[in-house]
């Protein structure tokens, strides 16, 4: 007999959360409180810290967020949970903690406890990101192991580096992008950084033949140009400007030579473009 694995219980929704311009209260003010305060920070939040004591990185903090953490040296009260959207706490106190989540049930705004993530309503994840063209793809890793989940999503963002499927983006943007890669077109040979390129690209120009191991990989709809039976130079940096323009990423794959006279054609259109080095 054979066992099985049943899909586990699912016991939270995964969500990304829009903040920017909206009020997150943190009660506490140390490490822990620091680290995510930095990550509301990034999201666009405004911040509130109430705490008694801060932690120096907090003040430090405050200082240079030009007015989106305000610290409220004090203990924390009910009525401060009149404005915000999300609380995150974190004050070393179970019963503070417990407080803090309880009356956020109450009032039905999310929490974050961070000293025992089953008071609260919510978590943050481990977060990680790849870089695209059109934008990072970020990655977000939840467990009941803190540690875990930081390590496993660093596990796919590198994997994603180097074998990075899947990275193209599907809402063609208004305005696309040029790479210029230094290359012979052999999959083997592309460096991590043209790889990526390659993959998030809706065209791929190659001088010669195409690497079929390569193409293999792509999308089917993915463009693929043979640049040899497209003479002269002018006509390949035309091509390359008009898919662009179209909202198309285009990479371009050729020897140095071929590059410095695509370059030259592009700066002469007013076409922007990444230049990749690679091996030749």
């Amino acid at each position: 007999m054979t066992a099985t694995l049943s899909a586990p219980a699912l016991d939270g929704l995964p969500l990304t959360v829009g903040l920017a311009g909206r009020e997150v209260l943190l009660v506490g003010a140390g490490p822990v409180s620091v680290r995510r305060a930095t990550t509301f920070l990034e999201a666009g939040a405004r911040l509130r810290v109430v705490a008694p004591r801060v932690d120096p990185a907090m003040a430090d903090l405050a200082e240079r967020s030009e007015g989106q953490l305000v610290v409220v040296t004090r203990c924390f009260t009910p009525a401060d949970l009149d404005t915000p959207w999300v609380v995150h706490v974190a004050t070393g106190d179970p019963r503070v903690d417990a407080e803090v989540a309880a009356l956020c049930e109450q009032r039905r705004i999310w929490c974050v406890a961070a000293g025992d993530a089953a008071l609260g309503s919510a978590r943050v994840p481990a977060r990680t990101a790849v870089a695209t063209p059109t934008g990072p793809v970020r990655i977000a890793v939840d467990s009941a192991d803190p540690r875990r989940s930081v390590r496993m999503g660093r596990h796919v963002a590198r994997s994603l580096a180097t074998a990075p499927v899947g990275l193209r983006a599907r809402r063609r943007p208004t305005t696309g992008w040029v790479a210029l890669v230094t290359g012979s077109g052999d999959g083997d040979l592309l460096t991590v950084r043209a790889r990526r390129l390659v993959h998030a690209a809706d065209v791929l120009v190659v001088d010669g033949a195409v690497d079929p191991d390569l193409v293999a990989e792509l999308d089917d709809d993915v463009e693929v140009i043979s640049a040899a039976a497209t003479p002269p130079a002018a006509r390949v940096a035309g091509l390359l400007a008009s898919r662009s323009a179209a909202g198309h990423g285009v990479v371009r794959i050729a020897g140095p030579a071929a590059l410095a006279a695509a370059a030259r054609d592009l700066e002469a259109g007013g076409v922007r473009f990444e230049l990749v080095p690679g091996v030749s």
